[in-house]
């Protein structure tokens, strides 16, 4: 397995070039079984050389691509990666279903994600990729839901990362979540949060969320 640092060297030399095709294939799996470090510049040269030479493509690596990138949600990596690879593959499985996914996180539609994501279908390496997500997605989500909301009920939080109970939420032990007081989340207090100073009593709007991460993302 090539190791990050050779993968630098690599890219420095030559980004584009076909002969790195089968080493950045190789790390893209490392990343998918968790042996690498997610590295946007090495997925985004070797959807650059599938598009050089289409015959040599590889759907399934695109796909593998696709869902790391989805996976540093709120980063928009697979909106821009999403330019590279041609829109008849993106209609195709499993990468259609892995788009259908990060639209659905870029509107905040947390609750559709989850059985979204796992009815993603592929090789062996994707499943296991979208298996062992989970928690990294919850995170995320809670990361999200804590920049915009000092609190929020219990039941909205439980419903958006597809748990069940308060319980559950402290188990994830996010840095960002500071207690549960009754059948509420309280969130850390950040610039973010405090100077929108909004306290949802009823629940989550997430319409709100999607509102300020477009606006974060276009910064």
């Amino acid at each position: 397995m090539p190791t990050q640092q050779e993968i630098e060297k690599l890219l420095q030399k030559s980004p584009y070039s076909a002969s790195n095709q089968a080493t950045l294939e190789a790390y893209v799996d490392a990343q998918a079984q968790g042996q690498a470090p997610y590295y946007q510049d090495a997925n985004r040269s070797l959807l650059r050389i599938y598009q050089f030479s289409s015959q040599s493509a590889d759907p399934s690596k695109i796909a593998l691509i696709l869902m790391l990138a989805l996976l540093e949600y709120p980063s928009t990596d697979i909106l821009a990666f999403s330019y590279l690879v041609p829109a008849r593959t993106q209609k195709v499985e499993p990468c259609a279903s892995v788009l259908k996914c990060a639209k659905l996180l870029e509107s905040c539609k947390f609750t559709e994600f989850w059985p979204a994501v796992a009815a993603i279908e592929g090789d062996n390496l994707l499943k296991n990729l979208v298996t062992n997500s989970t928690q990294k997605m919850q995170s995320a989500i809670l990361e999200v839901l804590s920049l915009t909301y000092k609190s929020a009920s219990v039941a909205k939080v439980s419903e958006a990362l597809n748990v069940s109970s308060a319980n559950a939420i402290t188990k994830l032990s996010h840095p960002n979540v500071e207690s549960v007081q009754g059948d509420k989340i309280i969130f850390v207090a950040s610039s973010e949060n405090t100077k929108r100073n909004r306290v949802f009593q009823e629940g989550v709007d997430f319409g709100a969320i999607a509102s300020m991460m477009a606006k974060v993302t276009a910064e």
